[in-house]
């Protein structure tokens, strides 16, 4: 499922090029982060056969993936999502990255005043981006920014409001930053074997290969 309220026109050319042999569904108004109280993508829940939440977890890729942009790129994810979801498929609720219903709930993201008044302000931000009242989106999504820092669902659709472009430096920048000042990360980690939660944050650009080779000279 994408989210994105560019709706089909924004996310076909990527189920195009998926070629995906499953149905794609696209969420205009991030309803499935809501209801999950998720605030990245990508973003997966494990359901078992009797309709239960058995994880729920962010930054789950399926394997490495390198994201182009201009005369940059990063590389996203690696294979320990998809390895524990083999796991969990093969020995369900024996898999040991199956969490208990007290893990579960001490991971679900605390719901308070500022967490329910930002969706109501993103989802204004939306509503009025649909109808082209633009001065009116950016101010709301402002807004939500401001009491939702840490949702990155919320920071990239009123980011690609002003431009695509614009959003991918937004992002670049402001992870970062992250990566140099403090211990936030732009996904949360999974805890499981061998992931790299904070890969996003280190970009590389058409010259960090033999910026790379020069500071290794260098300090010979």
């Amino acid at each position: 499922m994408a989210e994105d309220s560019g709706g089909p026109k924004a996310v076909d050319k990527w189920f195009d090029r998926a070629s995906p042999t499953y149905r794609c569904v696209v969420d205009p108004t991030h309803q499935i982060s809501s209801l999950f109280g998720w605030v990245n993508v990508p973003s997966a829940a494990w359901i078992d056969e009797e309709g239960r939440i058995v994880r729920s977890s962010e930054g789950a890729y399926p394997a490495e993936t390198t994201y182009r942009f201009g005369i940059g790129k990063v590389r996203l994810g690696n294979n320990a999502f998809a390895t524990a979801t083999r796991d969990w498929i093969e020995r369900g609720a024996h898999s040991e990255h199956v969490w208990s219903a007290k893990q579960l709930a001490e991971r679900l993201r605390p719901v308070d005043d500022d967490t329910l008044l930002a969706e109501a302000t993103f989802k204004l931000a939306l509503h009025f981006e649909a109808t082209g009242d633009g001065t009116r989106a950016r101010r709301h999504f402002a807004a939500a920014e401001h009491l939702a820092p840490d949702n990155w669902n919320y920071l990239r659709q009123g980011w690609t409001h002003t431009g695509t472009a614009y959003a991918h430096l937004k992002v670049l920048r402001r992870t970062n930053r992250l990566r140099k000042t403090s211990d936030k990360s732009y996904y949360d980690p999974m805890e499981l074997p061998g992931e790299n939660y904070r890969r996003f944050t280190e970009p590389e650009w058409l010259w960090t290969p033999a910026a790379r080779r020069l500071k290794q000279l260098l300090r010979r």
